[in-house]
């Protein structure tokens, strides 16, 4: 068993036996969505995982059914809206890091060429032009302005370095060291761009440099009236589930039914005034037919909806932003361009510490263009990839939707506020403060709930998102502001707003898409990690002492000590066997240890032999004699 604190190796395993057995049904799935569906189904209660208590076996087992379960739910709205949050935050980025990242990866694309530069030694005059050439491709690959292997764009670019860098400074370039080597090919490249961006405006040159501001203008103005027109026809399918999913709440005042939502009271009372008694019979079968599966269809389509509005809002305000920013670099590129033409009337000589920082702030200004350039092409892609999830709506039965509405009006946001204009909160006996329009200077900036959605149709329609509208009056309770639909669901959340508050977050752990929709990341964490949401506790089970005879041991138990439930622990042990093959096993008995065990020694019994060597034998020589010596005498 293993504590929740040091899950990070099973966590990784859930995910893989996750992303395997989706993969086994067809459906395929990244690991980031996995590990958010993990982050979210956890916080339901039902399931059993907001404790810290150890993951047991059978507490992994039924993480990934839970997981492989929703994850392979077929026409979900709930599902899609998950895995629109995760393609939308791994895809989309801030200004600053999109403009960033793509600057580093020019940076990483050029990395090659630079270092090539830096790191030849020319000797011979074809080397050091060959070096020279590597440096003019260099600048232009760096710039983005135009393709190197064209020869006019080759040219102007070899005119342009010239005029600042002579085939005659090569050789102060060489005894550089390397970090000066790199700085002097950085401020090459940015004055040569600015003096090919200078020619271009005299119609001197040029070629290869698209008008980058014209066409931003152009991309600018197609975006935005692209996601206009999405928007546009998102906003017309969430009116129409808007009015349904209001129909079905209940009116304030009135007793819950056991009916989802009070759906069968609303319809039948809006009948029974307008039909006789068999009108009333025969739509009273059809109603019978509006299941609680088909209502959640709804209510989650409405979400799904909802959340994709928030994202398509937030790229045409990427978008506005990109408009400001072009309108202030379109001025600045226009006052630079104008300065530089002032600064060389006329002149046959200009001191470069006066003339070069005016080129190398028109670099950058260009390459702030298109870095804009860059961001727009990543809004489009986000914006049509976003529209696969909005399919899912299609699946949602109109005839239903048609049933609930009914003779009912649908009205947009706007309508709805203008519905309401003119109506008033009554404070009186209500334990939250009501802040009034017209006692605060900037009422609009003040920071609703639940995206100024209504905290009393979020709680009674069971995650029902109906607009609330503030000009009414706002509900402050504890430094949070709560905005409401009419004045009567006000009066209902006053009497108890601890109690609204409190079921919201129950509502968001039973209903984890709606927390990155409704922005309440931060409130769900604390109140999870301090244990202080109110969970309803099992009713008390009555017990009583009985006596059963049965069977000793029936059937025979058997554990088999080298079970291994858990797959790292197998790969454990294979990585432990596969070690062991490659090692020798050694024995060695020291003098503390030959005391403490016991050994054995088997020995071969001494026999007794015999040797035979060779034998010492004595040789005679012959003693010396009178004779002897006299012959010997003789002879000499």
């Amino acid at each position: 068993m293993l504590k929740a604190s040091e899950t990070e190796n099973v966590i990784k395993s859930i995910i893989w036996e996750i992303t395997r057995e989706c993969a086994s049904r067809g459906i395929n799935i990244t690991d980031k969505c996995a590990a958010y569906v993990i982050k979210l189904l956890v916080l339901n209660p039902e399931h059993g995982f907001i404790s810290d208590r150890p993951l047991a076996r059978d507490d992994v087992k039924l993480l990934i059914d839970v997981c492989v379960q929703k994850l392979s739910e077929k026409y979900s709205p709930s599902l899609a809206t998950i895995q629109m949050q995760v393609h939308f935050d791994t895809n989309f980025a801030s200004r600053h890091d999109i403009i960033n990242d793509n600057r580093a990866s020019i940076k990483f694309q050029t990395a090659p060429f630079i270092k090539e530069i830096i790191a030849t030694y020319a000797k011979t005059k074809e080397d050091l032009e060959k070096l020279y050439r590597k440096i003019v491709v260099t600048t232009v690959i760096s710039s983005g302005l135009g393709n190197p292997t064209h020869l006019n764009i080759l040219r102007e670019a070899t005119a342009a370095l010239s005029s600042v860098f002579p085939h005659t400074e090569l050789s102060q370039f060489m005894a550089l060291s390397h970090k000066d080597k790199e700085q002097q090919i950085i401020e090459l490249t940015q004055i040569t761009t600015g003096i090919r961006l200078f020619n271009r405006d005299c119609q001197k040159g040029g070629d290869g440099i698209e008008d980058l501001p014209n066409l931003l203008q152009k991309a600018i103005t197609a975006t935005q009236s692209s996601l206009e027109s999405q928007l546009q026809i998102l906003l017309e399918r969430v009116n129409i589930l808007t009015a349904a999913v209001e129909r079905c709440l209940r009116p304030p005042g009135k007793p819950e039914r056991e009916e989802l939502f009070g759906i069968k009271y609303k319809v039948l009372e809006a009948e029974s005034k307008e039909g006789p008694e068999q009108g009333d019979n025969v739509h009273t079968e059809k109603l019978h037919k509006i299941s609680t599966k088909q209502i959640q269809m709804v209510l989650d389509g409405l979400a799904t909806a909802r959340q994709l509005e928030v994202y398509l809002r937030k790229l045409l305000m990427e978008v506005e932003k990109s408009q400001q920013v072009l309108a202030e670099l379109l001025d600045e590129l226009k006052l630079r361009l104008t300065t530089i033409h002032d600064t060389v009337r006329f002149r046959t000589a200009i001191p470069t510490i006066q003339i070069y920082p005016q080129f190398i702030h028109l670099s950058e200004i260009w390459t702030s263009l298109q870095d804009e350039m860059v961001l727009l092409s990543t809004i489009n892609n986000l914006a049509w990839s976003l529209q696969k999830y909005l399919q899912v709506l299609e699946n949602i039965d109109e005839g239903v939707v048609k049933q609930i509405i009914g003779n009912t009006e649908i009205l947009t946001d706007e309508a709805r506020l203008k519905a309401t204009t003119g109506l008033k909160i009554n404070s009186t006996g209500l334990k939250c403060e009501v802040i009034y329009p017209a006692q605060v200077t900037e009422f609009d900036k003040i920071p609703l709930q639940y995206l100024g959605f209504c905290v009393w149709s979020l709680v009674e329609g069971v995650g029902a998102l109906i607009p609330g509208n503030p000009n009414m009056g706002v509900c402050q309770w504890k430094e949070n502001y709560y905005a409401m639909s009419s004045p009567a669901m006000a009066a209902e959340f006053g009497q108890d707003p601890e109690k609204y508050v409190m079921s919201v977050l129950n509502l968001m752990r039973k209903k984890p898409e709606l927390i990155n929709l409704l922005q309440l990341q931060e409130q769900v964490a604390a109140m999870r990690m301090a244990g202080e949401l109110p969970i309803k506790k099992p009713e008390p089970i009555s017990k009583r002492d009985i006596e059963i005879q049965t069977e000793l041991h029936p059937i025979p138990s058997h554990t088999d000590p080298l079970y291994r439930w858990n797959e790292w622990d197998l790969k454990r042990e294979a990585i432990k066997l596969a070690n062991i093959r490659k090692s020798k096993t050694k024995s060695v008995q020291t003098e503390h240890s030959c005391h403490k065990m016991s050994t054995s020694l088997q020995t071969k019994p001494s026999k007794n032999q015999e040797v035979q060597t060779i034998q010492d034998r004595i040789s005679n020589i012959p003693m010396p004699t009178l004779d002897l010596l006299m012959n010997n005498g003789r002879r000499e």
